[in-house]
């Protein structure tokens, strides 16, 4: 069987206009490999979303799930997803996708065949950042964030690897996730349980990618990021980032891609 690329999505509840400049920005990447949202009843526009090439999965929740926030229910769609085509996909990207756009083929980049994480602004760690530090202390407990309290914050929006190393991370990932006590703020608490795991030595094979790297996460970086002369944005070593993750937090770079992707 073919080995293929596969970039995975969830857009439970949206609409086009919140997915357009993911997916038209893709599509304009050069990138041709496939790309598999999952779909909720709520959500709208599937006729718009296909016109992209973009394989639609509709999904419902299993009773023993269906207390799970739906940031932390995308790891168990993905899995089982995965798992019902083994060995089928080489490189495997899974993203947000309502704050992402793509201004290079994101799989173009020489990749290692383990699992690629994205760190965010370094000057901010696990244990000084609010939310971080509460996902994973009502998740996992006190012990748990003292373990990981000094590390940069990885984000869990955007993750790349070969076939089994993504599906030994999100092994590794739903094994964590459950069982889930809901409590006030932690529908984001799957990146607390995904920055325990790397910051552990949990997941072997692991690269670390910061803000000069092919994927630029921008909330906690300082004021609007730098762009060259055609408009693309910039990474911290001046390179046009593949992916561009976190732009809504930047309220110039949000109104351009709105306006570009109108």
């Amino acid at each position: 069987m073919t080995e293929t690329a596969c970039i995975f999505g969830l857009a439970a509840g949206y609409h086009y206009g919140d997915v357009r400049p993911f997916l038209l920005s893709l599509e304009k990447s050069g990138y041709t490999g496939e790309c598999v949202l999952f779909v909720s009843e709520t959500t709208r526009d599937l006729e718009r979303m296909g016109g992209h090439g973009a394989t639609l999965v509709p999904f419902e929740r299993s009773s023993g799930l269906a207390h799970l926030p739906i940031n932390a229910l995308r790891y168990f769609l993905y899995l089982d997803f995965l798992r019902a085509f083994p060995g089928e996909y080489g490189r495997v990207l899974i993203t947000d996708v309502r704050d992402v756009i793509f201004q290079r083929d994101p799989l173009s980049f020489d990749w290692t065949e383990g699992l690629n994480v994205t760190l965010e602004d370094r000057r901010m760690t696990l244990g000084a950042c609010p939310y971080n530090s509460h996902w994973i202390r009502s998740h996992l407990g006190e012990e748990a964030l003292q373990s990981v309290s000094h590390a940069p914050i990885s984000c869990s929006g955007t993750t790349v690897g070969g076939h089994q190393a993504m599906l030994g991370y999100l092994e590794a990932m739903t094994s964590l996730l459950v069982p889930f006590a809901e409590g006030e703020q932690k529908a984001g608490y799957d990146q607390g349980v995904h920055n325990y795991l790397i910051h552990t030595g949990r997941i072997p094979d692991l690269t670390l990618h910061d803000n000069a790297g092919p994927i630029l996460t921008l909330g906690y970086t300082e004021g609007e990021p730098p762009y060259d002369s055609r408009g693309y944005v910039l990474n911290e070593l001046g390179e046009r980032a593949h992916l561009v993750h976190q732009y809504d937090r930047k309220p110039e770079l949000f109104k351009a891609v709105r306006q570009h992707y109108a």
